[in-house]
């Protein structure tokens, strides 16, 4: 099927210039959670040590993919992003649940 899901968790207070980051890029849509969670960088200062947090999720392309991954990295870095983390999976399909055929890559 040759797509691909992105998932990066960043902290909420960065998930406006993360969507800027995104559609400078050429993304055209993306998918956000509020998500709670702890690794690396706890918050010392709540009782159950939980930060707040966002996921982004996007589909793309494969020929897209590493292009919209060094972006979000870039992202990170110029940030200066000290916790969250980013996945790249293949997509064995993609359904349209308002026509219900299957979305080709080419239309991410």
């Amino acid at each position: 099927m040759n797509i691909k899901r992105i998932t990066t968790i960043v902290p909420i207070g960065r998930l406006a210039d993360l969507e800027n980051c995104l559609r400078a890029v050429g993304v055209h849509g993306m998918t956000v959670d509020n998500v709670q969670g702890f690794g690396e960088h706890v918050n010392y200062f709540r009782s159950d040590l939980l930060r707040k947090n966002v996921q982004v999720q996007v589909f793309i392309g494969v020929d897209r993919c590493e292009k919209i991954t060094e972006a979000i990295k870039r992202f990170a870095k110029d940030a200066h992003i000290s916790a969250g983390i980013l996945v790249v999976e293949s997509i064995d399909r993609l359904i349209d649940l308002n026509t219900g055929q299957d979305i080709e890559a080419t239309h991410l």
